[in-house]
């Protein structure tokens, strides 16, 4: 059980493209330890079922982009590895989770990093969109462009995607450059005055809707 700084233990920020006809269709991962960027990679996959053209107008591919590539389904092993070594975050993470969901049901036993016992899901997650909603309530818009606007992130943004994104995938909507956005919006919201000690038992519940996190309150994840 962690009950120390969120940045004590390994948190992979990620992001998929695709949706629940199609699946992913592209992945992105970050990994961050010490408020640094430890890792990135990212990834095409095969869709499910044609795409359809109002999400290439969105993310940019297409079938012929990913004709050859092998399906999200075939990335198991990876997924584990990554959720038993760390805790996932995202921007509105309940994307992310349900794509995930609707390709494996739940890991094997994970670590939940926030309580004694081994868990098999996904989760707990961290969502910047909730954090960002809770910790700076005037804003009035959270989409990840808008809080990387609003944070004064687009320039280190820009930095991080010329070393590790693929040149065509350069841009918002693109797998790899949204997880490193929202990498940065976690790092900036947790380094908000009264926010640099934040542990990651704070940052699991206060990314959780009113509901669940007053359940954690009652010791489900003994928070």
């Amino acid at each position: 059980m962690s009950s120390g700084l969120w940045s004590e233990v390994p948190l992979h920020v990620i992001d998929f493209e695709g949706g629940p006809r199609t699946g992913v269709v592209e992945h992105g991962v970050v990994t961050l330890l010490g408020g640094e960027v430890l890792a990135a990679s990212t990834g095409l996959h095969a869709p499910g079922a044609p795409v359809p053209s109002v999400d290439t107008q969105c993310h940019g591919l297409s079938d012929r982009d990913l004709a050859g590539e092998a399906p999200f389904s075939a990335e198991w092993d990876r997924w584990v590895a990554l959720r038993r070594s760390g805790l996932f975050a995202a921007h509105n993470a309940s994307v992310e989770a349900g794509l995930l969901r609707s390709t494996w049901a739940r890991p094997p036993a994970s670590p939940a990093f926030v309580a004694p016992e081994a868990v098999a899901e996904w989760g707990p997650w961290i969502d910047t969109c909730r954090l960002a909603r809770l910790w700076m309530p005037t804003l009035g818009d959270y989409r990840l462009a808008s809080l990387v606007s609003v944070l004064r992130l687009g320039h280190r943004l820009d930095q991080l995607a010329a070393v590790h994104c693929p040149p065509a995938r350069r841009r918002h909507h693109c797998a790899l450059y949204d997880a490193l956005a929202a990498a940065l919006v976690l790092r900036a919201l947790c380094a908000i005055e009264g926010r640099s000690a934040s542990t990651l038992a704070q940052l699991v519940r206060d990314g959780l809707p009113a509901a669940s996190a007053g359940e954690m309150h009652q010791g489900e994840l003994d928070l």
